[in-house]
This record gives C-alpha cells, sequence and structure tokens, in this order.
C-alpha cells in the first residue's frame, strides 16, 4: 500500500499557502501517476501555484516497486544503520514473502530516482554500479579540475544509457547497452557468489566488490 499526508507549504518567494504532498511510501503499482512523477524527477518538486516559485522539498519515504520485486528507503545518512536493522526485522517477521526482493538504502533523492528507474528496466544495480564507477575513473582523469561528486544513471532508449557527472564541473556520457551487458557477463559468476543481500550498494560498495 501507499501513504502520503496533504501538507500546507508557505511560498518563500510570495507567502502564498500551497498544498503539497508528502509520500511516507509510494507503490507504483497503486500510484502509476505518483511513480512517474519519481522517475521523471518531479514527485519532490514543489511549484508556487501563485507565482510559480520553484524549489524541491526533502523528506524520506519507501518506494516499493511490486511488479519488480523492489523496495528502496531513501533515508538521511544517520538513519542508514537503523534502516538496515529494521530492514532485518522485517525480513524476518515476513518470511517467504519478501523472498527474492532487492532492498536497498540510499541517501539521495538522485539515488532514489536511479534506483527506480534501473530496476522498471530490468537492470542490475550492482552492474551499473561498477560501470559507473569504470566511467568515473575515468572521467576524473581526463577532468580532474571537475572534483565529481556524484555520477547520476538514465536511460535514453533501449539501446543507450546516459551517466550524467556532478561536480564542480557538470558533464555526460553516453553508455552503449553493449557496455553494461558485458559487464554484467563477466562479472556474473562473482556477483552470483556474492549474492544480492547488500542494502547499500553505490560507487563504495563497487569498489569493495572489485578489491575482493
Amino acid at each position: 500500500m501507499s501513504r502520503k499526508t496533504r501538507e500546507k507549504i508557505t511560498c518563500p518567494k510570495c507567502g502564498k499557502e500551497n498544498d503539497f504532498i508528502l509520500w511516507q511510501s509510494l507503490n507504483g503499482e497503486i500510484d502509476p501517476e505518483a511513480q512517474q512523477k519519481l522517475l521523471d524527477g518531479t514527485l519532490f518538486r514543489f511549484q508556487c501555484e501563485n507565482c510559480g516559485y520553484e524549489a524541491h522539498v526533502d523528506y524520506g519515504m519507501l518506494y516499493h516497486d511490486m511488479a519488480h520485486q523492489a523496495m528502496v528507503y531513501y533515508v538521511r545518512p544517520e538513519s542508514v544503520e537503523q534502516t538496515k536493522k529494521m530492514m532485518e526485522e522485517a525480513e524476518g517477521q515476513f518470511g517467504s514473502a519478501m523472498s527474492g526482493y532487492k532492498k536497498r538504502v540510499v541517501t539521495s533523492q538522485n539515488s532514489l530516482r536511479e534506483k527506480a528507474i534501473l530496476f522498471q528496466h530490468g537492470l542490475d544495480d550492482r552492474v551499473v554500479e561498477i560501470c559507473k564507477l569504470f566511467y568515473l575513473a575515468n572521467a576524473s582523469e581526463q577532468f580532474p579540475k571537475a572534483h565529481i561528486t556524484e555520477v547520476f544513471f538514465s536511460i535514453i532508449d533501449d539501446d543507450t544509457y546516459l551517466l550524467e557527472f556532478f561536480g564542480n564541473e557538470s558533464f555526460s556520457a553516453e553508455i552503449p547497452r553493449g557496455v553494461y551487458e558485458e559487464t554484467r557477463k563477466s562479472l556474473a559468476e562473482k556477483l552470483e557468489a556474492a549474492g544480492d543481500s547488500e542494502s547499500v550498494v553505490n560507487l563504495e560498495w563497487a569498489m569493495e566488490f572489485l578489491r575482493k
């Protein structure tokens, strides 16, 4: 199920009160319109109906993709360990009902959106993070002054993906789907042996995975 509340937000520019929906949990099967807003990056966007002022509203939530058996918690960095413990307790309580689910914890809106996008397209986020790491290493070497702090993955079409790099400079790079497939195949045995129980799968996870 989905859980949401309607809150009042005062526009910092004109002072008018606006209604704004906060999602404590979002089930994509039940609320496909809200799911689409998450995918296109507008779910957290506030726009004043009076003056048009726009801003992003930051709050934690749970995203549930039943069709692809994935759950993603967006929390503050200091809440990651507590959330992981809660997930373990829930898995023990519900047992087989959660079998086969990917359960992730992220700490940014971009990461939540990214996970939602790639799970909807049936991609393995572990492979995506490894591809991102390879491209990040190359980009950091070519643009040392960019000081890249974030890499965001998105999909252009069935054959082409996009990586957006953010830092002192912002730029992007297209990735042929074949790069993802080759990476997946080359690491298939190692990924299978590692299992898919990690709740935090990001660039740091990818670095640690490749060191083993």
